[in-house]
């Protein structure tokens, strides 16, 4: 029967002493089973050939003594991202017997990443055990500054995200920035959105309708900030509203406007 290895690999490094030692690193997600490992003796050395063992850089063993052992995962919860390594003398690997336990981690990426008019959009998959959302937007001076933040959903399948996006006049270039846990940050492809002359209005006290300098999508909302109205176009009919004080939501501010 063919056994799934979950990403796998092995590193050599120096250990201090004589010789060197090599390291498994076995990952995915956990799905409520231990991990059991075989652990061969080596004549050369006179020792086992597991030398440490480590769960999500916790260590758990340090020369174990034994023929084969067991790796106690069930203190985790299910989906869980699990990082096992296990260093070793160079010439003697130990087996892991199980690996097919932990559901294979697909590699993270971005599926999408687009912004429009009122919010930039992106689509996730394979997000390794929490992190954070950075949005950050590009300056006059070509650097990033981040502009907001948003917790990653921790789940291994697609994602979907949205946030504000604080458009200005001429062309706003963004990114987004996913910062797991451990690991290096990954970005997202660059977006842009071209933002048009700044659209204003009249009159400010109106009592039948409201004209746009542009067409443009709007909300209105009352002035406790209930949505009352939603659109888009020049023209903005009035009538069936209240008397009293109002805000029109167009590109991202609010402007006060007073329906007689």
């Amino acid at each position: 029967m063919r056994i799934l290895w979950l990403a796998i690999a092995i590193t050599i490094f120096g250990t201090g002493k004589e010789g060197t030692a090599a390291e498994l690193v076995l990952s995915g997600a956990y799905q409520g089973k231990d991990i059991y490992v075989q652990n061969p003796y080596d004549p050369a050395t006179k020792l086992f050939c597991t030398q440490e063992v480590y769960v999500n850089d916790r260590q758990i063993y340090n020369q174990p003594r034994v023929s084969a052992y067991r790796i106690d995962l069930s203190y985790l919860s299910i989906n869980d991202l699990v990082v096992i390594r296990i260093t070793h003398s160079e010439g003697c690997k130990p087996r892991v017997v199980n690996p097919q336990v932990l559901k294979t981690t697909s590699s993270f990426k971005f599926l999408t990443a687009e912004t429009d008019n009122n919010s930039i959009n992106w689509m996730t998959q394979g997000e390794r055990g929490g992190g954070v959302y950075i949005i950050e937007q590009e300056t006059e001076e070509k650097d990033w500054h981040i502009i907001d933040n948003v917790p990653a959903k921790e789940a291994l399948q697609t994602n979907s995200y949205t946030v504000n996006a604080p458009h200005t006049k001429g062309v706003n270039n963004y990114r987004v920035k996913y910062q797991p846990d451990k690991g290096e940050a990954i970005y997202s492809m660059e977006m842009a959105f071209s933002q048009s002359e700044l659209i204003t209005f009249y009159p400010s006290v109106a009592t039948t309708t409201l004209t746009l300098s542009d067409s443009a999508r709007y909300v209105i909302t009352d002035y406790f900030g209930k949505e009352v109205k939603q659109g888009e176009g020049i023209e903005i009919t009035i009538d069936e509203l209240k008397p009293g004080e109002y805000y029109l939501n167009i590109q991202n501010r609010k402007e006060k406007f007073v329906k007689k």
